[in-house]
């Protein structure tokens, strides 16, 4: 059964389940508060209390929610800080990538390289950026330069798998559906920023590599880097129409990561290190990505 004509692959479930974490992002359902009740987000998304249902459910196992039977569901996610729980002055800190994206995309010029497995997560974070950009809350760069590397549609992604069924393609397919929507939508964004807001310039290209990222890798203005580690856990995953399959899924979306601030001494270790992670993305980029 569809619910609103989209409930295949990655349709409905995925939609309301994007949404909701934009919101949580946002704060507009901050840590501790009660989500709206089934009935009320299913009229609000136009969609089916099953297809609601599914997305808590995902929600849930992600750790964003806890939902109790006939109490409703709680935000449990912790709510970005504005500045990373360290002293100002480290160069080497746990941050969340909420804290990442705003301090990014507050400079005059952005040059952000990233290579992740579907881009759902930058799509969440920037969507909430670009809204504070256009009213007026949040400063705004005057160009944009976003490459993404994602991996290659045709080779064999390990995970997401159906345990009981590895060969089942539906699986990595759903994923593939989620890359490219969370990429129109980054389209989109960049786009309105130009169009509406400040933002003069703004480069957006996408490659593919064939490899499998183990973590987010985001690159600032080729000083500062993010990362985050994907981590492996058994889920039910959502299909076309009522169906759900056992799988090992990849969960990192709203993830606390590291955060590596370069400096001019070549020396440095860390320095180094962002250094070889900027030069290792130049090289894929230039000779392995199409």
């Amino acid at each position: 059964m569809s619910d609103d004509g989209r409930d295949e692959v990655g349709g409905a479930v995925e939609s309301v389940l994007t949404e909701l974490r934009r919101r949580i992002v946002a704060q507009e359902y901050p840590e501790g508060s009660m989500l709206p009740s089934q009935r009320e987000l299913a009229t609000a998304f136009g969609v089916s209390r099953d297809t609601v249902q599914r997305a808590l459910r995902e929600l849930s196992e992600d750790h964003w929610i806890k939902s109790r039977q006939g109490s409703g569901s709680r935000v449990v996610i912790k709510a970005s800080q504005p500045t990373p729980p360290a002293d100002d002055a480290a160069r080497i800190r746990r941050a969340r990538m909420a804290w990442f994206v705003e301090r990014a995309f507050a400079r005059a010029e952005v040059r952000l390289d990233v290579f992740c497995l579907t881009s759902e997560s930058l799509d969440a974070h920037l969507r909430v950026q670009a809204e504070r950009i256009l009213d007026r809350s949040a400063t705004a760069p005057e160009k944009i330069r976003l490459r993404m590397l994602l991996p290659d549609r045709e080779m064999l992604l390990p995970v997401p798998r159906n345990i009981d069924a590895p060969d089942d393609k539906r699986v990595v397919e759903r994923l593939l559906a989620i890359s490219d929507r969370c990429l129109s939508s980054l389209e989109d964004t960049l786009r309105n920023l130009r169009a509406n807001g400040p933002v003069q310039e703004v480069d957006f290209e996408v490659k593919r590599v064939p490899l499998v990222p183990v973590s987010k890798l985001f690159l600032l203005n080729g000083t500062e880097a993010f990362q985050t580690m994907y981590k492996l856990a058994r889920r039910r995953i959502a299909l076309g129409g009522t169906e759900e399959v056992e799988a090992i899924d990849i969960l990192s979306v709203g993830a606390t990561g590291t955060y590596f601030d370069k400096t001019d001494d070549e020396d440095d270790a860390q320095a180094a290190w962002v250094k070889d992670q900027q030069d290792w993305f130049d090289s894929l980029w230039e000779h392995l990505a199409t």
